[in-house]
């Protein structure tokens, strides 16, 4: 229902944003790396785009917010894990981030999943038997790397997201390797954004 937001930050708390479009305010649930970066747009007039998935159950309908598609993507994967909800996957990708889970689901190191908050060892077990052959879309495009790392961009976000916003494939993806080629992959995602929109 509900793709993306593409609006100003208007507020945050503790585990939500909320963000101002077209004059309603989006309350979204999410991860403490998204809420960072919504921190650095706050009293900003730059618009910010957070993608969405609206998680619907028999008492509540509830929005949440991630800065990229990986970060998405996993939250995904995770909620249909045995015994594993929408609330619980957020503070999980609060816990790690996406590339370092994903690596140590793929590799089986249950060490690496007990760091994360409210993980015993059968849920840390659950999580790599059920996922661990669910993971390989989620690679980058250079196969070097998972995801999107925490000092760089995964190109298929932000291809993703021009496409979203009406462009060819063919455009979103010139687009997107003629910003990241001027900014660099260590860039802002907005920044990204805005200049790959530019060209």
């Amino acid at each position: 229902m509900f793709e993306f937001i593409n609006g100003h930050v208007h507020s945050l708390g503790r585990g939500y944003v909320v963000i101002e479009a077209n004059h309603v305010g989006y309350k979204l649930l999410a991860s403490s790396r998204c809420i960072e970066h919504c921190q650095q747009h706050l009293d900003s007039k730059e618009t910010l785009l957070l993608l969405c998935h609206l998680a619907v159950s028999e008492t509540s309908q509830t929005l949440f917010g991630f800065e990229n598609e990986t970060e998405r993507s996993l939250f995904r994967r995770l909620i249909l894990v045995n015994g594993i909800g929408p609330s619980t996957a957020i503070t999980l990708l609060s816990s790690l981030p996406p590339d370092a889970m994903m690596r140590a689901i793929l590799e089986g190191d249950v060490k690496a999943l007990l760091k994360m908050k409210g993980v015993g060892k059968k849920t840390a077990e659950r999580l790599i038997v059920e996922l661990r052959d669910h993971l390989d879309d989620l690679f980058s495009d250079s196969g070097q790397s998972i995801g999107t790392s925490s000092d760089g961009v995964n190109k298929n976000d932000l291809v993703r997201v021009l496409t979203q916003l009406g462009y060819s494939k063919q455009l979103a993806t010139s687009s997107a390797s003629r910003a990241i080629s001027e900014l660099g992959d260590d860039c802002d995602f907005q920044e990204l954004l805005r200049c790959a929109l530019q060209s």
